[in-house]
Order: structure tokens, then sequence, then C-alpha cells
């Protein structure tokens, strides 16, 4: 097993402080009567806690936080967020992590120090890769690149690339990983940053031997041993030295592996990371067993096995007891062999659950990222309006005061200026009212924001898989243009361009119903029935969707006829019709037939969309209003759905008190039918 332990410049911590340091400091901070000295005295006493692994460290950072607010201290609030966000960071709670880096970010903005402002991007950008939020984690990346090379940071614009480089490898996107990683090799090199550089190399080891090259990744890790060794880096060597018997294990040379291996386990119990020595132990007891020294590899994986369950590590018990069961069965102890096999696949399926409620409380913490996203853009809006009001009132400050010296002169000047001065007070009325409303109306999103989120639970599946497919297309087809645009003709160029258009059209189409969805559910579309001309509408529906019935020369015939209104509201009727013609001419073969009519029935219009198409199967038709069962077939020119246009159909009609059904026969064709409120 490899445990990569990639650099990212995380902070490090020291995990010896001296308790007669934090003791000096609390004595100082019970003397101390100056509000500045005593934020600077708790931030030092909750670093030093940090440093030692203490959970006290929380405390004195919100004493310090507190105490900055007080006074109005941006500096201090902003280095106070930064530090609870890596203390949040090193901790893995990385949801936290980020509202504080944003907060610290927005001020660092506000008082211009670009460098630290970039810095928190990349910690942000750092823990949206941890979420698996690539979009996101590549979203901040940039930003941070962007001020650094601003300000031409080199340190900062390194540490960029090595972010990025991260992200392309976990997607196993190698190639570009190395990329990057040799782009932050050479910043380093040029400004003679050692731990960089070494940090460059294990990061380009990583890339280059899960590639399939572990002779160049030795070559890379070998290469950041030596400047480790020179620094003093005693856990990048052992991460290297465990990183180099893997490469030997790959390569069958295990006697070197075992010697790589019983270097890192030395260095790493000295470190006391607990974390690595079961990773090691795990690794040689592989070796071993791969070498038919099934007693030692069975001492070696029980020892990573303990230390595994130690520290609550599921995958590190899985594995170990995998070793365990392998190891028994050459011995031919196969009741032994069974147990510990048995053991591997409980706790396999253990983390399988804990993966799916991740995977929920993963979205959950990306949806109150989004929201305290927004409440900070808010409060800066506020913020600037504040200001705006300050310093308005602070210029009518200094006019009345100069109104005031010319009184006696300019009798005339100074009743001019009272005039001045009452529409100002009725302006500066005016404004607070507009203030009073916008936050209404701030608070009012809040709201919605919050029903629709319980909303996008509903159809989250149908996002997931459907807008997938369009999205990897663009993706596949835009990297095979990029890649080889020397060496494509314009023909083949321009066949890849239709491709991508035709994914981004259906990528649009399922956004645009999702949306309407969404606003339905949630109750933010309103239904405002009209008397509205029925012909009117399906002629415009008509006209949009010509081009698709063109491309396929099927004949759309429209039987409605004139001064016929029905009682509706003129988008959702709309929406209705587009989804209903759309679908025809999806489910239709090349010069087929689509015929849209209208009857009077009861106080109802009983409208038709009628195609000589392929017909849907009986099994299939009870549930194709059904949201819970997913209906997405292809049409007869390969064209995508996702099965919602059906779903906000039969909402919308049911709106209107109407009813929508379906009638259909295999190769012969299919009509559906609903009803919507005649009008008078």
């Amino acid at each position: 097993m490899r445990e990569k332990f990639l650099i990212l410049f995380c902070i490090g911590l020291s995990f010896f402080v001296s308790g007669q340091e934090i003791s000096d400091l609390k004595e100082k901070l019970k003397l101390e009567l100056a509000d500045t000295t005593r934020v600077s005295l708790n931030f030092k006493i909750a670093d030093l806690y940090l440093k030692n692994g203490s959970d006290s460290a929380s405390s004195y950072y919100n004493r310090a936080l507190d105490l900055a607010l007080k006074i109005d201290s941006k500096p201090q609030i902003a280095e106070i967020h930064y530090a609870i966000g890596k203390y949040n960071h090193n901790t893995n709670d990385y949801n936290v992590a980020i509202k504080n880096y944003l907060v610290a970010a927005q001020i660092f903005k506000k008082i211009e120090n670009t460098k630290k402002e970039a810095r928190m991007y990349n910690n942000i950008a750092s823990c949206y890769l941890r979420l698996y939020a690539e979009d996101k984690s590549i979203e901040y990346y940039l930003k941070s690149l962007s001020l650094n090379k601003k300000v031409n940071y080199q340190g900062g614009i390194a540490k960029n690339y090595i972010g990025v480089g991260d992200l392309f490898y976990t997607q196993g996107n190698y190639e570009h990983a190395k990329q990057y990683f040799q782009d932050a090799l050479e910043i380093y090199k040029k400004i003679d940053d050692k731990s960089g550089i070494s940090t460059s190399y294990t990061n380009l080891g990583n890339a280059t031997a899960d590639a399939g090259d572990n002779l160049a990744g030795l070559e890379f890790y070998k290469k950041s041993v030596e400047i480790g060794k020179e620094i003093n880096n005693q856990q990048g060597i052992a991460i290297n030295y465990n990183n180099i018997g893997d490469c030997y294990i790959q390569l069958k040379q295990y006697p070197k592996a075992l010697d790589y291996f019983f270097k890192a386990l030395k260095l790493s119990k000295n470190l006391g990371r607990n974390d690595l020595t079961s990773v090691l132990l795990m690794n040689i007891s592989t070796v071993q067993i791969k070498t038919k020294n099934y007693h030692q590899g069975i001492v070696n994986a029980n020892k990573s096995l303990k230390l595994a369950e130690q520290m609550g590590e599921l995958n590190y018990q899985a594995e170990n007891f995998e070793l365990l069961s392998n190891a028994y069965e050459r011995l031919g102890n196969m009741r032994r062999a069974f147990r510990y096999n048995k053991k591997y696949i409980i706790i396999k399926d253990s983390l399988l659950k804990i993966d799916k409620t991740n995977k929920v409380k993963l979205f959950q913490a990306l949806n109150e990222l989004d929201a305290t996203q927004d409440t900070i853009n808010e409060l800066s809006i506020k913020n600037e309006i504040a200001e705006l009001r300050y310093e308005t009132g602070r210029k009518f400050v200094y006019f009345l005061t100069g109104s005031m010296v010319l009184f006696g002169l300019f009798l005339i000047i100074l009743i001019q200026q009272q005039t001045a001065k009452k529409k100002a007070y009725n302006l500066l009325e005016y404004k607070n009212y507009q203030i009073n409303k916008m936050n209404d109306e701030i608070q009012a999103q809040r709201d919605n924001l919050k029903l629709i989120n319980k909303t996008k639970d509903k159809f989250f599946s149908i996002i997931a898989h459907d807008l997938k497919n369009p999205f990897n297309s663009i993706k596949g087809f835009t990297e095979l243009m990029i890649e080889n645009s020397n060496e494509y003709d314009e023909e083949k160029k321009l066949k890849f361009l239709k491709i991508i258009k035709g994914s981004t059209l259906k990528a649009s189409s399922l956004l645009n119903n999702l949306l309407i969805w969404a606003n339905s559910q949630s109750g933010n579309l309103k239904f405002d029935p009209q008397k509205v001309e029925l012909k009117q509408i399906v002629s415009n529906v008509i006209s949009l969707l010509e081009i698709q019935a063109i491309n396929k020369e099927i004949e759309i015939i429209d039987n409605i006829e004139k001064n016929l209104f029905v009682l509706a509201d003129r988008n959702m009727l709309a929406t209705i019709l587009r989804n209903l013609i759309s679908n025809a001419i999806k489910f239709t073969n090349q010069h087929g037939k689509i015929e849209v009519s209208a009857t009077k029935k009861e106080g109802f219009v009983e409208i038709s969309v009628k195609d000589n198409g392929v017909g849907i199967l009986e099994s299939e038709v009870k549930n194709l209003f059904n949201i819970e069962v997913k209906n997405s077939n292809v049409g007869t020119a390969n064209e995508q759905g996702s099965g919602l246009g059906l779903i906000l159909c039969k909402d919308f009609v049911e709106k209107h008190g109407g009813k929508i059904w379906v009638e259909s026969e295999v190769n012969k064709g299919t009509e559906f039918k609903f009803t919507i409120p005649l009008a008078n």
C-alpha cells in the first residue's frame, strides 16, 4: 500500500512547547490593561497551545477575536480568523476552515494586504479539494494565482502550482499534475527555497510512479531525500523512504523495499507518527508475505492493526485483515484465514456505508458554504453602504461648518444652505428607507434559498447522472482539440465543435427544466392565469422548435382554430407545449408527422399532441409522470433527455385544475392529452 502524504505546505506543528512560556504569558495577560496588547497575548497563548496539540487553543483564539472585534482592529481580526481557519484545516474540519478563511480574505482585501489575501484563497482551494469540490477548488486556486502574479510573489505562485498539480493528481491526470509540479520546482530553484524544491521532487515522484514509471519516480524521491537531509527534514525523509520502498515492491526488488521501509520505520517512531508507522508496518508485512515469510508478515500486520485500531483508521484495519487472511490461507490455516477475511468484509461494508453518509454530509456542507459566501457578500455590501453614509455625513458636517463661518456676511447664502441642508436630510431619510427595503429583500432571498436547498434533494440524482454525459463530452472533445490542434484538419475540428455544441444544448435544456422545476417546488414560480388565445401560444412554441423538426424533416401540423381562448398562465402553458412537442420530435423518425389539435369539453379545452413515432411500452406508461422513477430514453436520432420535462408538464397542468394522460402504441405513435380551463 502506498501512502502518499502529499506535501502541500500546510502548517507544520511542533509537539513540544515549554509550559513555562505559556505560564509567563498568562501572568502578563493578568496585568495588561491595553486591549490591543491583550489581543496579542491571547493570540500567542493560543498558538502555543495549538503547537502543543491542546484543545485550549480554540478558547484563547475566541477570546482574542472578541477583544479584536471590540476595538475594531481589522488586521488582528483577519489574523485570528486565519489562525482559526488553520486550526480547523489541520483537524480536517474543512467547511468551518473555509468560513474563517473567507472572512480573513475579505478583511485582507480591504486593508490591501494582497499576499495574505492570495494565501487565504490558496488555503480555501486546498479545503475544497479535500471536500471533492474540484470546480470550487480550481476557482480559488486561479484567484490566488492572479493576485500572486499581480504582486509578483514567486513563492505564492509556486504554492498555487503545487495546489493545482495536486488537484490534477487526485483526478488521476498525472501528466498535467507533473507539469504543474515541474513549474513549481523551477520557481523554487530560482528563489533557492530548499523546502519547496524537496516538496516538488516528492510530488513529481508520486505523479511519475503512479503513472507507471517507477524507475523515474525513484530518481525524484532520492533527490528529495538528499535535500531533506541537507535541511534536516526528518518527516519528509521518512515519507520519501516509504514511497521508495513502494516503488521497489512494484519492481519486485523486495530486499531493497524492506531496507527502505525499515529506515522509514525508525524515523517514523522517533517522530511519533503513528499513522506513518502503521502504513510502514503494513508495507513490510506485504513484502514478507510476498516473499513467503508468512510468520513474520503476520507479526507486523498485527502490529500495524493495533496502531490502526488506536487511531480509528478503518482503511488501515481492512488492509491488515486482508493481509492476515492471505498469510493464514497460504499457511493452510483456513479457519483463521476465513475469520480474518470475514472481518475484512465487515469493515469494507462499514466503509461503504460511511462513504454514502459522507457524500450526503458533503453535499450539505457545500450548500452551507455557498450560503456563507452569500452572507459574506451581503455583509460586504452593507459595510460599503455604511461607509458611504459616513462619508456623506462627514462632508455634510464640513459643509455646515463653512456655512456658519460665512453666516454674518452672506445671509442669503446661509438661507440657501439651510434649504440645501433640509434637502440633504430628506435624501438621507430616503436612503435609510432604501437600505431597510434592501435588507428586507435580502432576508426574503435567504428564506427562498433555504426552500430551494430542500428542493435540491428531490432531483439530486437527476443532476448527477444527466449533466455528467454532456459535460464529459464537452470536456473530452475540448481536450482533444487543445492537445491535438495541429494534427486535426478543419473538417474534423468542425465535427468536434458540432458535438460540443450539441452537448451544450443538451445541458442547457436540462438546466432550464431543472430551474423551472426548482422554482415551482419552492413556491417562487407565481401562477398567474389570464385569458389567452391558444393558437397564438401554440404558434410561438412551434416557431421555437421548428429548427429541430426541420433537421429531422418532420412536419408539424397546427390544427388549433382561431379565437379559442383558455384561462391559463401564459408561461406555464408554453412550457407544457414546448416539452410535449419537443418529446414528439425526439421520438419521431425522419419524415414523420406531428399534429397539435384542441376540442372543447365540459368547461375545459382538451389539447392533443400526436405523433407517428416509435411509441411507448405499456410497462413504462404508468411511470412517465413519477419523479421517483427515472424516465430517460434515447430519441430516434440519439437525442438525450432527463425525463424531468413530463414531471413539469404534470405539475403545471394540475395547477390549472386539469389532468394529463398518454395513449400510445409501440411503432405506431403516441398521443399526449391534457386539459386547460376554457375562458368565458
